[in-house]
């Protein structure tokens, strides 16, 4: 049987050139214990540690967390947590430190857009360098999140296509992800729909009713995808994941032609917003579309389950119709909850963690289904992602490369003069660009199965996107970070060069000693399940480093840390 090293073994080959060294402890239970009650909707309350009593049952009591619990938490939870960020959230419990998250305004990024010097309109690196500044500040690192996640889900990109030239509306498109991550689902999906930016990528804007004459049909493309990466899948799925088999044992399809052909024509009739032409509309990428009824399609439209929308139902309450079809269709809530699992806190759930958070998508405690804030709530909550005594042993993920250098330069409070972040080749050096993957299919499916874990039931999806081309190009960006842009070292003008504030891990190395220091990345960086032979190399580090000045030998440590194969997967 593949245990739990097969993660660590496929990181450490993931990362060409990595130094990690020693057997993981990751599969110990170290630190866990707390928030292990069973998860309950989130609820609003004055003080965030307890849901309020009903007649039923009594009010639960959250413990604080240790920092290690802190730590995983924050991992799952955030962007890339600092120091500071996990030694504030040990002070709460989980429960209260996902409800606070809860409560925080919305950090929009299009707001934030900033012209490159000398411009009168933005350009692509403008769209990139707002989505760095935005998630590294932004005190909603949960929204922050689950928006990320939900990109990859909603996926839309401006990576060979005319979208490129619109970065307004491609951070307008990410601003809805962040409105409705924490909102019901099918709101999410309706509002999707009608972005004018997925209108473009899926091709449904300027969608037409059939024309024999004009050999006119309407597009499929958006309701292929729409069903097959956005609601329900290939297959019929059972509440916990798994296939459904039929008497013979093959899975059994989720739609097929004629529902591709009905949602095809709920999908006609829509174009951007306040045009007054269909055929050279104006173009409002901020606005969702709005339908002209002429051009949408009056046949009737076979939709799943045997439903059907009548003819000349008209365009509106077509499109109702349609999007609350595929909303309550019942693979909807294990399909979307099992990816938003992988991306938060683990590749390989158990088909039991699967259909817990499933039920609350169907119901969220108080009969709404579809609620996102009680789906991530009990995603993070459930008891295979607070207490690893309870996880299966491959429990984690790899950890995505935009992931890996947020949380550094979040933890080194990364900055630059000019204060830009200005990121022009993410393909090479990370393998990822935030909505710039190559296809709708994102840079790598929730399925992805490597080589290396041939044999197994288990997945690796971010393993699909470490060729050789980005995983050398991100050593080489971790050792440029850390090493070449250490801010004290320059006395030079260094205008949009990403620079790293290593003092305070200088001071905690020169107050404290090397293993302090050690200790302390241990517990931002591997919530504290760093394996002995990882610290001893670290500690090795500092006595081969000893001929350089101080800053350097930090960064050293830190590049060493961040190449590991430990680093590399999330448990």
């Amino acid at each position: 049987m593949i245990q739990g090293k097969a993660m660590i073994l496929l990181a450490s080959m993931l990362m060409l050139g990595a130094c990690g060294g020693g057997s993981s402890n990751a599969g110990n239970a170290q630190g866990s214990g707390g928030d292990q009650s069973p998860s309950q909707p989130p609820t609003s309350q004055p003080d965030g540690q307890t849901p309020p009593e009903n007649e039923q049952e009594k009010p639960i009591t959250y413990p604080k967390m240790s920092v290690a619990q802190s730590s995983r938490l924050l991992h799952q939870g955030t962007m890339g947590p600092t120091g500071a960020e996990i030694t504030a959230a040990s002070k709460l419990s989980a429960h209260a430190w996902i409800h606070d998250q809860f409560s925080q305004p919305i950090t929009y990024h299009l707001p934030l857009l900033k012209f490159s010097p000398g411009k009168d309109q933005a350009g692509y690196i403008n769209r990139i360098d707002t989505w760095w500044r935005a998630s590294l500040s932004a005190p909603d690192q949960l929204r922050q999140r689950v928006a990320f996640a939900l990109s990859q889900i909603f996926v839309v990109s401006d990576t060979g296509n005319n979208l490129r030239s619109q970065p307004e509306g491609m951070l307008n498109y990410y601003d809805l992800l962040l409105t409705h991550s924490f909102g019901n689902y099918r709101d999410l999906l309706e509002a999707v729909t009608l972005s004018p930016v997925m209108g473009t990528y899926l091709s449904h804007l300027g969608n037409e009713k059939a024309n024999v004459e004009l050999n006119i049909r309407p597009d499929e493309n958006y309701a292929r995808e729409v069903m097959q990466l956005f609601t329900i899948g290939l297959e019929q799925l059972n509440l916990d994941g798994t296939p459904k088999r039929d008497s013979k044992g093959n899975t059994i399809a989720t739609y097929d032609q004629s529902q591709i052909e009905g949602f095809a024509r709920i999908f006609t009739g829509w174009t951007f917003a306040d045009t007054s032409s269909w055929k050279y509309p104006q173009k409002d990428y901020l606005k969702p579309m709005q339908v002209w009824p002429k051009y949408h399609s009056e046949f009737e439209k076979t939709l799943l389950n045997d439903a059907t929308v009548a003819a000349n139902e008209g365009p509106e309450n077509a499109l109702k119709l349609g999007l609350d079809n595929l909303f309550h269709h019942e693979n909807v809530g294990p399909f979307i909850g099992k990816q938003l699992i992988q991306r938060l806190t683990s590749s390989n759930p158990s088909p039991n963690y699967v259909a817990r958070v499933a039920r609350v998508f169907n119901d969220n405690g108080q009969g709404v289904r579809g609620d996102l804030k009680a789906v991530v709530y009990a995603i993070l909550m459930d008891e295979e992602a607070r207490d690893l005594s309870q996880s299966p042993e491959d429990f984690g993920k790899l950890k995505e490369p935009l992931l890996q250098t947020m949380q550094l330069w979040r933890e080194l409070n990364a900055y630059s003069e000019s204060g830009y972040f200005l990121t022009w080749d993410l393909a090479s050096s990370h393998g990822q660009v935030p909505l710039g993957s190559p296809s709708v299919f994102n840079f790598y499916r929730p399925d992805y199965q490597p080589l290396t874990l041939a044999g197994s039931d288990l997945v690796a999806p971010e393993a699909q996107i470490a060729n050789s081309v980005a995983s050398i190009g991100l050593l080489n960006h971790h050792y440029s970070s850390l090493v070449w842009r250490i801010a004290s070292t320059k006395d030079q003008p260094t205008g949009d060069q990403i620079l790293v504030n290593l003092l305070p891990h200088v001071q905690i190395l020169e107050q404290q000693g090397a293993t302090a220091l050690v200790e302390y990345y241990n517990q931002v960086f591997l919530s504290e399940q760093m394996s002995e032979g990882l610290k001893q190399e670290l500690l090795r580090v500092f006595d081969w480093a000893s001929k350089y000045d101080v800053e350097y030998q930090v960064a050293y440590c830190l590049f060493l840390i961040v190449v590991s194969p430990e680093y590399t997967y999330q448990r």
